[in-house]
């Protein structure tokens, strides 16, 4: 009889914790923030979802990782990955980030690279992020490619390939962005000549 009162009270919990989003009922509840356990509680954490997505057989093919409609960018790690995907684009722009998983200035200019990538995320212009690594694997990669420091970047139109490189450090990144919207409009704001300066 007792077994039966504490199942019975134990499904009326789990009936309030699914009702309310949390245990209990009280006004103290943070709907679902915490998850009873043996022994006290824990909190529930939000799993993050990352937009990077490994660069496999064809671009085509690369099964993305974010489900939220978030940009996606493809991370390169072989010399063939990199002429597929950036080189012989011929249809968008290619926005390629160099950086290093270690580098501090790389990770503070990250947030402005994933701003950068969902600003031009489903528009009217295709454009392409990809980000190589520099790792053992793909240190020659940036040799090559004559990538002086990290972080850097390249921008590649379909129809000459590099057009831009240039650092994109937290400080510099805003002339990056300039760069990349002129290509992006087709045009460019030069600036305007002062009259009377010749001799």
């Amino acid at each position: 009889m007792e077994e039966e009162r504490e199942r019975k009270n134990s499904d009326e919990d789990d009936e309030n914790e699914n009702e309310n989003g949390g245990v209990g009922g009280g006004e103290d509840d943070r709907r679902g923030e915490w998850r009873q356990v043996v022994g006290g509680f824990v909190p529930k954490f939000l799993r993050r979802r990352t937009g990077v997505v490994a660069a496999s057989a064809s671009a085509s093919d690369a099964a993305v990782v974010d489900v939220d409609a978030r940009p996606t960018i493809l991370s390169i790690d072989t010399l063939e990955e990199y002429k597929r995907v950036v080189v012989d684009e011929r249809e968008s722009i290619v926005v390629v980030r160099f950086h290093a998983p270690w580098c501090k200035s790389c990770r503070a200019a990250y947030p402005h690279f994933c701003k950068l990538a969902s600003d031009h995320h489903g528009g009217s212009d295709p454009v392409k992020f990809v980000e190589v690594p520099l790792t053992r694997e793909t240190a020659y990669i940036h040799e090559g490619l004559g990538v002086p420091s990290v972080p850097y970047g390249h921008i590649y139109h379909p129809d000459v390939g590099l057009v831009e490189e240039r650092k994109i450090n937290r400080k510099e990144f805003g002339e990056f962005r300039s760069a990349l919207e002129s290509y992006v409009r087709g045009c460019c704001y030069l600036p305007e000549e002062e009259e009377g300066g010749g001799v």
